[in-house]
């Protein structure tokens, strides 16, 4: 008489028992990874000095110092004059997925100062974005 009593109480704590213990099923995915901050450097220049161009143009190594981003980086690049800031297009850089990359500056005028401006994105989180690198460069060729 006892077990017809308890037996509805004992059967419904076993089934609470093992509902409660399944394993639950995630709708959160994989949380995403997070980037390292991007640093490069630029080797052959002295930041915020004055660096020489032998003629038109200048041939710009960038060695990005960190891990690279899996989906590459976007570099961008300012050029102007030093006095009156006047812009001077260039060529577009390409986006990389290499570590060691050239950047080729073009039509540098004779004798003229140029402020250059180089900085990094990265294109799979645009809020990894370098610090603004500037140096100065002289077309030192009188032609």
């Amino acid at each position: 008489m006892l077990l017809k009593n308890c037996f509805p109480v004992l059967l419904a704590f076993v089934v609470l028992t093992f509902v409660s213990c399944k394993k639950k099923k995630s709708d959160n995915p994989a949380p995403n990874v997070q980037e390292e901050t991007l640093a490069f450097t630029l080797p052959d220049i002295q930041l915020g000095k004055y660096n020489m161009a032998m003629d038109s143009s200048y041939a710009l190594k960038v060695n990005v110092t960190s891990k690279m981003p899996d989906a590459g980086i976007k570099v961008m690049l300012s050029v102007a004059t030093e006095t009156g800031s006047i812009p001077l297009s260039q060529d577009p850089v390409p986006d990389t997925k290499t570590p060691q990359f050239t950047i080729n500056l073009r039509h540098l005028k004779p004798l003229k100062t140029y402020e250059v401006t180089v900085w990094l994105s990265s294109l799979g989180n645009t809020a990894n974005v370098t610090t603004h690198q500037v140096f100065y460069i002289t077309n030192k060729s009188d032609q």
